[in-house]
């Protein structure tokens, strides 16, 4: 259904919210090589009179890579190494900057970093267009200290749940349209009313909370919405960080003659 779109809360995670999904940086960690959902380059070129590396000015080069390089991390001995940075994030034939030219090593300690780092693990979950908002079945979380490993947390979202009905479209719009009871809708001549839905995911494959947020005058048509769309016989379940985490759709729902035409067969 072209109409219907899903508003998402803030996730509990990002840490820069930008309006498209960024490329990662890479992990390597006790021999797997994983995505990391963080930058702790940044926190270097923050103490920086200039956002530079090399004499080079950092610009983005894709709406995908605002911060305009991918770097390579590894955790040895539980202290954290840059390895390399690309200049951009895509490249055919990739460019490097010499590390020894910034920091005078090839493997540079990452001793200015201080904070948490996210590497995603198994199947996405859910994708969503910003940032590093994206969520997977587990999360990794590493905490350093001046480059050091501090602790390490590892969160099972494997009770996740897809449903069909938030997932697609076309399948939730023949389920709301087929199921209207058109013989308590009055003939509404040229006019379409609107109804706006408000579906929380919870605990359970049923939403946890139905809401009309935009009703029509006819209060009969509001019922009739909300009627539908608790005959709804599931919903997405989402965890992050291993609890639940509920999101929020927004669904219209248009009635009008051409809708009845279509679908009162």
């Amino acid at each position: 259904m072209k109409y219907i779109f899903k508003i998402l809360s803030t996730l509990l995670f990002p840490l820069t919210t930008y309006a498209t999904g960024q490329v990662a940086d890479i992990l390597i960690f006790r021999a797997d090589t994983m995505l990391l959902f963080s930058n702790p380059l940044e926190q270097y070129l923050d103490q920086k009179a200039e956002r530079t590396l090399c004499a080079i000015d950092l610009k983005w080069t894709s709406t995908a890579c605002y911060r305009g390089y991918q770097a390579t991390w590894e955790v040895v001995n539980d202290s954290l190494f840059l390895l390399s940075v690309q200049r951009g994030c895509y490249s055919k034939v990739p460019e490097y900057f010499d590390l020894t030219e910034e920091f005078g090593y090839v493997r540079v300690f990452a001793g200015w970093f201080s904070g948490d780092v996210l590497a995603p693990k198994g199947t996405q979950i859910h994708y969503v267009h910003s940032g590093y908002d994206s969520f997977y079945e587990r999360e990794l979380i590493l905490s350093f200290k001046q480059g050091r490993l501090i602790r390490e947390i590892e969160y099972d979202n494997t009770q996740s749940h897809k449903s069909l009905f938030s997932e697609d479209n076309d399948t939730l719009s023949k389920f709301i349209y087929s199921n209207i009871n058109w013989s308590k809708i009055p003939d509404l001549g040229e006019k379409t009313e609107r109804v706006f839905i408000s579906i929380q995911s919870g605990e359970t494959v049923k939403p946890d909370s139905i809401q009309v947020v935009r009703a029509s005058n006819i209060e009969l048509i509001n019922d009739e919405a909300i009627r539908v769309i608790k005959l709804l016989p599931e919903w997405s379940v989402y965890y992050r960080r291993g609890e639940v985490y509920r999101m929020r759709w927004m669904i219209p729902i248009f009635f009008n003659e051409d809708q009845r035409k279509e679908n009162n067969r």
